[in-house]
């Protein structure tokens, strides 16, 4: 076993490089080497090309129809991860004070996470070292991080999680500044006891019941007065021969009579009226010719006509086409890993290669140069990544008055996300390797990784979306959240690399 000393350094040593790269893309934006369009461009080669690439390589090479079933327990894993980052953010906005063009976005940094660039540099550097195999355990760790990738983006992505960011600048979503907590509280307390006493007084008023016929409604008996005196008064009128004053118009149109709508006999059939709509004429539109009348049916028949529906086939191409291409990758990444004679077309199977599924003239499987042109650029990744990440930081606006800072949530964020679900993964990852076989301990990177992805800070694509979504263009509020994270996790990060490579080796 490992000294502490040896487990220290063996988990700052990535970290080191990770800060060396970031720093490096820090001082390559200020000097205005990596300028805005340049770093957009580099964002899409890591984003679309590179990474994926990278998944692929390492999950057709690593996985296995044995190692396959860690899916399932890692999925597990990532989600609880997800749901208690997200119900920190919840707890954090209803206690702390968040500025209103962040209070849905808080909620959208508690669930995601920076499960890409940030552990697999950590994954790559340390799983060459005991107590792991170097010559397994380097593409199944990044395997293993693809599938927390790949519950990632079917969450920002795929569920709409992304959408959030932009209701913090929507009037209709927007959150109002609320009054502190004390107070919330303690009006909430009276509103729900007066509920309860008026629930309560409605239930005693409720058991005393009318009697309809018996008993006539307070004003009734004016209105029934009213409308009999107006009728004495037409019959007299009209006995003595005189008409009912009518005002004369202010035009020049002449009044035509309204169509009375027919009586609907409550008796029979209901059914749709096909009458014409009444028509009014006037003098001026006498010349006009008369307009097309459109019947209540025709109407309804073109509202209703159902639109032609596209075929299964049309549906489910265009849903896969939209998918990001990290997500295609993982999504054909794993049917070729998993099904032998297509993984023997790639690398080498054992009880396929050279037997079942001939060598090509090289001596590699056929299609070995798809597995190491997809190595070959996944090697960009890593620290294409990290080079725009201190590019981003180099761009962070921060707010002109600190004292405006919420410095309440941004501690607590920090806190949940570096500290608090970090415990709660150490204790849970270690029950259930010793209790369950989820988790076992001759799969030492499974429970390393698991432990190690519980503690990175917000990902930084959430930077990128807000400024695409707020009509300003900035993500200011959302820099200072992420600023804090960021910086320590240099120190935190190192800590939990330690602390699972010790549980590891226990």
């Amino acid at each position: 076993m490992s000294t502490a000393g040896s487990i220290i350094y063996k988990a700052f040593m990535p970290t080191l490089k990770m800060v060396l790269c970031i720093v490096l893309g820090f001082f390559a934006t200020k000097k205005g080497w990596l300028t805005a369009p340049g770093a957009k461009g580099l964002g899409a080669i890591v984003i679309q090309i590179t990474l994926p690439a990278l998944l692929f390589s390492s999950m057709v090479s690593a996985f296995t129809p044995e190692n396959i079933k860690a899916f399932g327990p890692l999925v597990i894993v990532a989600v609880s991860y997800q749901m208690l980052g997200l119900m920190f953010a919840w707890c954090i906005r209803e206690i702390f004070y968040v500025p209103i063009d962040f209070r849905w976005g808080i909620l959208v940094s508690g669930l995601t996470s920076n499960w890409g660039n940030l552990p697999t540099a950590i994954v790559q550097t340390m799983a060459k070292e005991a107590p792991f195999n170097p010559a397994v355990d380097v593409d199944l760790g990044v395997a293993y991080i693809a599938i927390f990738i790949f519950i990632m983006n079917t969450t920002f992505w795929g569920l709409g999680v992304h959408k959030l960011c932009a209701w913090d600048f929507q009037d209709k979503h927007r959150i109002p500044d609320h009054p502190p907590l004390k107070e919330r509280w303690s009006s909430q307390i009276e509103m729900t006891k007066g509920k309860i006493s008026k629930w309560t007084g409605s239930r005693k008023t409720g058991s005393t019941t009318l009697d309809m016929e018996s008993q006539t409604i307070p004003g009734m008996e004016m209105i029934d007065q009213g409308a009999e005196e107006e009728g004495s008064i037409r019959r007299e009128l009209e006995r003595n021969g005189v008409e009912p004053y009518l005002p004369p118009c202010s035009s020049a149109e002449d009044i035509t009579p309204v169509y009375a709508t027919p009586l609907i006999d409550p008796n029979g059939p209901i059914r749709r009226s096909s009458s014409r709509l009444p028509q009014y004429s006037s003098a001026k539109s006498t010349s006009s010719p008369p307009q097309p009348i459109t019947t209540l049916e025709e109407e309804d028949h073109e509202s209703i006509s159902p639109q032609p529906k596209r075929p299964m086939w049309k549906r489910i191409g265009t849903l896969l086409y939209n998918l990001p291409n990290v997500t295609k990758a993982i999504i054909i990444s794993i049917p070729i890993a998993t099904i032998q004679p297509l993984k023997a077309l790639f690398a080498e199977t054992e009880g396929w290669s050279g037997s079942r599924m001939p060598y090509g003239p090289d001596g590699n499987p056929p299609l070995a140069f798809v597995i190491e042109t997809s190595s070959f650029l996944g090697a960009i990744a890593v620290p294409g990544a990290l080079l725009l990440l201190g590019a981003s930081f180099a761009r962070l606006k921060m707010p002109k008055n600190w004292s405006e800072l919420p410095l309440g949530a941004i501690v607590a964020l920090t806190i949940s996300k570096m500290i608090l679900v970090p415990i709660f993964g150490i204790f849970v990852i270690q029950a259930l390797r010793d209790r369950t076989s989820l988790f076992p301990r001759s799969d030492k990177i499974r429970t390393f990784i698991s432990i190690l992805l519980s503690g990175t800070p917000s990902q930084v694509i959430q930077l990128v979306v807000t400024q695409t979504y707020n009509p300003d263009g900035t993500a200011e509020t959302l820099s200072s959240f992420l600023l804090l994270q960021y910086a320590l996790m240099f120190i935190l990060s190192t800590a939990l690399a330690a602390i699972a490579l010790y549980v590891v080796e226990r």
